[in-house]
């Protein structure tokens, strides 16, 4: 894979998104919003933790599902129903590099979006640098790469891109609910915990918070145990398995359902 024509379909993917209002809030409207609901929390007590700073960790992962999932379902079904992945595939670029470019693009957007806020947790909400900003950027990739190769599946059951805003909402709405984001799953009924906890977003999430507080978010609830560097890699090994369980399936799942031709053709 020739790493310029990545970049030359990255750049491409960048001025298209630009120009789409709609794909634009979603991408950045939609967390600006959902930071902007942090303030409220700031002071509250929950878990033993900030609000603010419990949310906002959450929203770490959450973020994935507008900046990657959302935004490439739409860029793959619409350019399949235009013809234009069929046309870029007539070209000298390899499917890798086709697709490598919008991914990249996803990828970096999501990768502002989240440093900007851990510095609005840091500089506005009281919050700290993450304790170990290593497992918090391993965590949040393995989140990135799932994320994405969801989108490669669902794009393919999508019918048209008019439809691409209707078929993320189950994926949207289950990460938005069960993936601990809103609220802490310590608080849900046993059966409900476990239920919960194998939403693709869960792991992101308690690897995320692990990451941030320096606190194992994985096993114990309230009050959480402060753990050292060692001892948070060692708690988040659950949470990278299903990561790499979800990224098999989306890839199985990208490899039968993704098209690059129209589905009415």
């Amino acid at each position: 894979m020739n790493l310029s024509a990545v970049l030359r379909v990255a750049r491409l993917d960048l001025a298209l998104l630009w120009r789409n209002r709609t794909a634009l809030f979603t991408v950045f409207g939609l967390p600006i919003l959902f930071a902007g609901m942090l303030v409220p929390m700031k002071g509250q007590d929950i878990g033993g933790v900030d609000g603010a700073l419990l949310q906002g960790t959450g929203h770490l992962g959450f973020f994935l599902v507008f900046a990657v999932f959302m935004n490439l379902v739409n860029v793959f079904t619409a350019r399949r129903e235009d013809r234009t992945l069929k046309r870029l595939r007539g070209t000298a670029l390899s499917d890798a590099e086709i697709t490598g470019g919008s991914v990249l693009t996803a990828t970096g957007m999501y990768a502002v979006q989240a440093l900007a806020l851990l510095i609005v947790l840091g500089a506005a909400l009281g919050g700290r640098f993450p304790a170990d900003p290593v497992l918090m950027l391993a965590g949040l990739a393995g989140g990135a790469a799932v994320f994405a190769l969801l989108a490669f599946a669902v794009s393919g059951i999508t019918p048209n891109a008019e439809l691409a805003q209707l078929t993320v909402l189950p994926i949207m709405f289950g990460c938005m609910l069960g993936g601990g984001v809103m609220f802490p799953l310590d608080e849900l009924p046993g059966w409900l915990q476990q239920v919960c906890r194998a939403v693709p977003l869960t792991p992101v999430v308690e690897i995320a918070r692990t990451a941030y507080f320096g606190q194992d978010f994985v096993h114990h609830g309230a009050p959480h145990p402060s753990v050292g560097i060692g001892e948070g890699w060692l708690a988040c090994v659950r949470p990278f398995l299903l990561l790499a369980f979800w990224g098999a399936l989306g890839r199985a799942m990208a490899a039968r359902c993704f098209r690059w031709e129209p589905r009415r053709a």
